[in-house]
């Protein structure tokens, strides 16, 4: 199964396992490309871009149209974006790897509770 598949799988799943999870958007999709919309509440979502040739994956949680954090794997490379310092670059220590959606919404889960932003 091609990552893009994989990527549309996990959303999915994602949209069964996460309490804050409301519903699911693909935003585009060319042959090459993937953009997700995972909402939580009206102005709040996870948007999430994969790109099957360079197998950049980028990953954020949006509020008003502000990136609040952030997740990118660029040539095969994580780093963080930490919440409120979105503009920083931090390397990630750990891959994501398998399943990268479903951890970095498990991370999402524990800033949304921690910043009362539901």
């Amino acid at each position: 199964m091609s990552q893009m598949l994989e990527l549309r799988e996990e959303a999915r799943e994602a949209l069964e396992k996460f309490w804050f999870i409301s519903s699911l958007d693909e935003t585009e999709r060319t042959d090459i490309t993937l953009s997700l919309r995972l909402h939580i509440r009206h102005d709040l979502f996870v948007q999430v871009f994969f790109g099957e040739k360079s197998g950049s994956l980028y990953l954020a949680l949006i509020e008003a149209g502000r990136r609040l954090f952030g997740i990118d794997r660029e040539a095969g490379v994580w780093h963080v974006h930490p919440f409120e310092a979105v503009e920083k670059h931090e390397p990630l220590m750990e891959s994501l790897e398998p399943k990268p959606l479903l951890k970095f919404l498990a991370r999402v889960e524990v800033l949304l509770l921690e910043h009362d932003l539901l």
